[in-house]
């Protein structure tokens, strides 16, 4: 695309095409280009990366980012669902006028699932009336006349709704809009069009650090620079906060790119600004620990060439009862991508067995990681303990495909799940935080329904994730958060000694 681009400007140079202007780039962050879009009132911006060619299928180098708005909406009458008995099939969407007259504001048919779409007939059916509350004279003409008759059911104006839109129609109706809950704190009197023109705005500029030696090449096999790294986690911070805030953090540096000296740091003696620098008697007879908190700190680890962010087990506020435990899947020479897998596959079933529910996400290089939520009481050696006798038993199961013991020599054609990252002052790479590897993959959380799909544990980059993210209608890890699951009854399907056991419980 740079050389055809290149070409095309030198033709229109030439005043060929004079009807024909040449579009400008924008060398920024594609979060900035398009807030700024929609902040004009604009429907999106098509963004695509400037050295992939041109093709005519859909891929992730080509995309088409969207505004999107929202509000409140009262509720004017709704459809029934085809083929679902007492299922709504869309919601008939109206809002007060200047006048305080009751408008048409279209309709929305998506954001539910059955037991809501159900619970939504009930309550609907309960405050039916016979003709629409609506002023007529702002529906757009023939609206109604192209439903089906009789399929339209009417109701009082006290239900307000939230949902989601694309853009306003020049006829005050909505489009492409995706509902998302009943709002009861607000009456339907109150509700009125909004003005705004788009998203809120991103994070103000403040929070970003200037990017010294921006073009300097830090990943040799891809062209990644500097500068594409610490665009990369201003964009995703939103994202990798969660996995970072409140927990100490060690910190991977490539000052020279990542085919250079790497190292870890975890104590804040180089003074990286906006880093928090934990209690020192949280690990007695060390330096001070350190972690990630805010979108500055984020920022100006990257300008600092730290390319990973490796976090603990647990949070500092509670550093020595982890609330997870992590079982990475690293294969050896001669594992195919299809082996690793299936070798997922098994390790959760193992945990289903014993009463577990774990998520799964790429590493960003080789691997997988099975992550599994703890309620933060048991100490780091119980808890590596159980990781072990994890690992032991799928060694022992099948040692055809597992290994229990670290080393090249024991892994040729087998999977080593690394248990050792379950021990004290041990980390893992954040989910969402690069890798130091040629390629500069991304470690992204996906469903297990997913997992079969899977290309490569580094199938993201910092060049694609950000976008793959933006287009997920659903965060797979969603429930990851509220889950705090005991180990006692595991360890014992284990076989953990019986003093551990009752430790755990």
């Amino acid at each position: 695309m740079v050389a055809r681009r290149a070409r095309l400007q030198r033709l229109l140079a030439t005043g060929a095409a004079e009807a024909v202007r040449f579009s400008e780039s924008f060398d920024v962050a594609p979060a900035w280009m398009l807030a700024a879009a929609c902040e004009m009132g604009m429907e999106g911006v098509i963004a695509k990366r400037p050295d992939a060619p041109y093709v005519s299928s859909r891929t992730e180098t080509w995309l088409k980012l969207k505004c999107s708005q929202g509000q409140e909406f009262v509720v004017i009458g709704f459809t029934d669902r085809a083929g679902a008995k007492g299922e709504v099939g869309g919601l008939l969407l109206g809002y007060h006028g200047d006048d305080g007259t009751l408008r048409s504001g279209g309709s929305v048919g998506t954001g539910w699932n059955a037991q809501t779409g159900r619970e939504l007939h009930a309550a609907l059916s309960s405050i039916k009336t016979t003709e629409p509350v609506v002023d007529r004279s702002t529906v757009v003409p023939g609206r109604w006349s192209k439903r089906v008759a009789g399929s339209e059911h009417w109701v009082k104006p006290t239900m307000v709704v939230e949902v989601a839109f694309g853009e306003w129609t020049p006829d005050g109706n909505i489009r492409h809009a995706v509902f998302k809950g009943v709002r009861t704190d607000k009456p339907a009197k109150a509700i009125t069009r909004e003005r705004a023109s788009g998203p809120a705005a991103p994070p103000a500029r403040t929070t970003s650090v200037k990017v010294t030696n921006p073009e300097r090449v830090i990943d040799t096999s891809a062209g990644f620079k500097k500068v594409d790294l610490v665009r990369y986690y201003e964009s995703i911070a939103e994202f990798i906060l969660p996995h970072l805030q409140g927990r100490p953090a060690s910190l991977v540096r490539a000052p020279d790119g990542i085919a250079g000296k790497l190292f870890f740091q975890k104590h804040d003696e180089s003074k990286l600004p906006g880093l928090t620098q934990l209690d020192a008697s949280l690990w007695p007879g060390h330096e001070p620990l350190l972690s990630v908190d805010s979108v500055q700190a984020l920022i100006s680890a990257a300008q600092m060439n730290v390319v990973e962010f490796h976090t603990w087990n647990s949070l500092a506020k509670d550093i020595d009862k982890p609330d997870r435990v992590i079982f990475d899947l690293d294969p050896g020479e001669g594992v195919t991508w299809k082996m690793v897998q299936e070798s997922a596959l098994l390790m959760n079933a193992l945990l289903e067995q014993i009463g577990l529910k774990a998520w799964l996400k790429t590493s960003g290089g080789k691997g997988l990681h099975v992550v599994v939520p703890l309620a933060p009481k048991l100490d780091y050696e119980t808890v590596k303990a159980f990781s072990q006798a994890a690992v032991r038993h799928m060694a022992k199961t099948i040692p055809s495909r597992f290994v229990a013991v670290a080393g090249g020599g024991n892994r040729v054609g087998k999977i080593f799940i690394d248990y050792l990252r379950n021990g004290h002052g041990q980390t893992t790479a954040a989910a969402f935080s690069a890798r130091a590897r040629p390629g500069l993959g991304v470690s992204m959380p996906v469903s297990w329904d997913q997992l079969s799909a899977l290309k490569s544990g580094a199938q993201w980059t910092i060049a694609t994730a950000r976008e793959y993210v933006s287009f997920q209608k659903e965060d797979p890890w969603k429930d990851y958060w509220k889950t705090k699951q005991p180990l006692a009854s595991a360890m014992k399907v284990l076989g953990m000694p019986v003093k551990a056991v009752r430790n755990a419980a």
